[in-house]
């Protein structure tokens, strides 16, 4: 199969082009994809010199941002976070000891560029088709056609979770067989750019090196819907933890602080479940949760002690097949459990239960040894990854929980 085949829009004989999208009125295809309109009864001739995603941006502009298109639009988007990967760049580059990625061994940045660019999302792949790294293709949509059809807000399930799909679709819809339940927001009815701006996956960032997506100013924040409520004083929980623990403590479901099915981590996509088989991988105790921890972010946004932190697939020697082998220097100084915000809230948890004459300290307080498990300790770290205590050092909750806790 050709690759313009997968995409290829098909029309019953007394349909019209100008009713999949109004654009068509207006734009032939060769006005974006290229082409040769001059051979329309010949497959291959007509699709020679085809531009696939007329949005994939080259020498810095892409089809979108011609002159009485999207060019504001387009020329904020390639220096975006969701184009760039700026995020993912910057630890790379601090893991290699050096401020920038454009500092880093050739070597690594050739294979970054490699491996990991594929994510990248190109405006088509947002407004029209389904995502190449989800399978690529149209949504199938209606009698006429396979849909070219422009649209202003992706699709939850065909664009936004079909490349956020490991933790994100599995936490956020819920997940039967798991018996994992769907998060509070998705029943309520809300979808992904109810939280998730346009500013937030457009806006340029002005600071590569420094920007990641949890200090952008543009992430969604809970407090823009639930100040009030957590502002409550008649609320005792909220008004004595809500600047010392983040929301996601008490409200996102795990699988050892609730009943409402497991928390997906990264390990499980990340590694194909090979840690099931493989003897190396399985000597590294995978975990498939989140824990508690010490907040690893803290600023005037986030001022929380405590927060959920998940454990992410890096160890000393990830690059080595890069041909990058020993140049993650500073490895030691970053964590490798990294701040959460699971999409598997629910308002009523194992710790926000207070039915009966509960109190939450029955499930999140120490008490002669109860909880401990949901917490990161050092002991947790030597225990499972003793290559990872020195990283892990700034978030371990070691001496930084109450003394009259009984552990």
């Amino acid at each position: 199969m050709e690759p313009w085949e997968k995409v290829y829009i098909k029309i019953r004989g007394d349909g019209d082009i100008s009713q999949i999208d109004d654009h068509f009125a207006e734009l032939s295809c060769i006005d974006c994809h290229n082409g040769n309109s001059n051979k329309p009864n010949d497959k291959a001739a007509a699709h020679s010199g085809l531009i696939l995603d007329p949005s994939e941006y080259v020498d810095g502009t892409n089809s979108c941002g011609k002159a009485g298109c999207h060019e504001n639009t387009v020329a904020n988007y390639k220096n975006s976070m969701h184009q760039n990967l700026y995020g993912e760049k910057r630890m790379v580059a601090l893991r290699s000891g050096v401020s920038s990625f454009e500092q880093c061994p050739q070597s690594t940045q050739d294979g970054f560029n490699g491996e990991c660019t594929s994510c990248h999302a190109t405006c088509g792949q947002c407004h029209i088709s389904i995502p190449n790294s989800a399978g690529g293709g149209f949504p199938k949509s209606g009698p006429i056609y396979s849909s070219h059809r422009f649209k202003k807000t992706p699709d939850m399930r065909n664009n936004c979770t079909a490349c956020h799909g490991s933790r994100v679709a599995h936490d956020y819809y819920g997940d039967d067989e798991a018996g994992r339940d769907a998060d509070v927001h998705y029943l309520m009815g809300f979808d992904c750019l109810d939280c998730h701006s346009g500013a937030e996956m457009h806006s340029a960032v002005t600071d590569k090196d420094n920007t990641h997506r949890y200090n952008y100013e543009h992430a969604p924040k809970c407090e823009k819907c639930h100040s009030s409520d957590i502002d409550d004083a008649t609320n005792k929980y909220h008004s004595i933890h809500k600047e010392k623990t983040s929301c996601y403590v008490c409200h996102a479901v795990s699988t050892t602080k609730g009943e409402h099915g497991s928390y997906n981590n990264c390990t499980k996509c990340h590694v194909a479940d090979e840690w099931k088989t493989d003897p190396d991988y399985q000597n590294n105790n995978p975990a498939e949760d989140f824990k508690i921890g010490r907040n690893p972010l803290k600023s005037d946004k986030r001022p929380y002690n405590f927060v959920t932190l998940r454990h992410i697939p890096i160890a000393r020697t990830s690059y080595d097949n890069w041909g990058a082998s020993g140049t993650l220097t500073d490895y030691d100084k970053y964590e490798t459990w990294k701040l959460a915000t699971p999409h598997s809230i629910q308002r009523w948890t194992a710790q926000t239960d207070t039915t009966g004459g509960k109190t939450c300290s029955e499930k999140c307080h120490i008490i002669n040894g109860n909880n401990k498990d949901i917490y990161i300790f050092e002991e947790y770290i030597q225990n499972n990854w003793p290559d990872e205590v020195n990283s892990n050092k700034d978030v371990v909750v070691d001496d930084h929980l109450p003394s009259w806790w009984s552990k």
